[in-house]
């Protein structure tokens, strides 16, 4: 489906273009995305840089993954 005829999974509403660009990805109108708290669920993870086994901690960074949300219909 183009980004242009791209309609929302919960209430069928037209998406504006200008959405979708500012989203990739986003299947869901404004009010729809409003209502169930955003269009996907991020975790963050740190990572260790420690050795297997250690009992130092030494966090280099974060890993963020992003999953959709799961949706109930309206």
């Amino acid at each position: 489906m183009s980004d242009e005829n791209r309609h929302c999974e919960r209430c069928n509403a037209n998406i504006p273009p200008a959405r979708v660009k500012a989203i990739p990805g986003t299947w869901l109108c404004l009010d729809c995305s409003e209502e169930v708290g955003g269009d996907f669920e991020y975790t963050a993870t740190q990572q260790s840089l420690a050795k297997e086994g250690s009992m130092k901690r030494n966090y280099g960074g974060v890993s963020i993954t992003k999953k959709r949300r799961s949706l109930a219909p309206k």
